[in-house]
């Protein structure tokens, strides 16, 4: 939500910022699935291709949200093909 507020706010240096969490997102969830196999219910952008933990409950897989997020990032802010994937 943070990111869709920042992007809708009408300020290019929010825009910007929003970008470069999307940006942060994509690659550590490309670079966890790329590492195990699957997607995650959470992740950790702080440190690429790692997932998070915590919570009431064991970290699942193959999580819809997540997968959905990654789809409107990339639908929002496209990739570009000089832009790298990788960590």
């Amino acid at each position: 939500m943070i990111v869709e507020g920042l992007a809708r706010s009408g300020s290019k240096e929010a825009r910007s910022v929003a970008e470069d969490i999307a940006v942060r997102w994509v690659r550590t969830n490309y670079a966890t699935y790329k590492k195990t196999g699957a997607m995650h219910e959470k992740f950790d952008v702080r440190k690429c291709g790692e997932f998070g933990d915590g919570g009431e409950y064991v970290t699942q897989t193959g999580f819809g949200w997540s997968n959905g997020v990654v789809l409107a990032f990339l639908e929002e802010f496209g990739w570009p093909q000089d832009r790298t994937i990788h960590c």
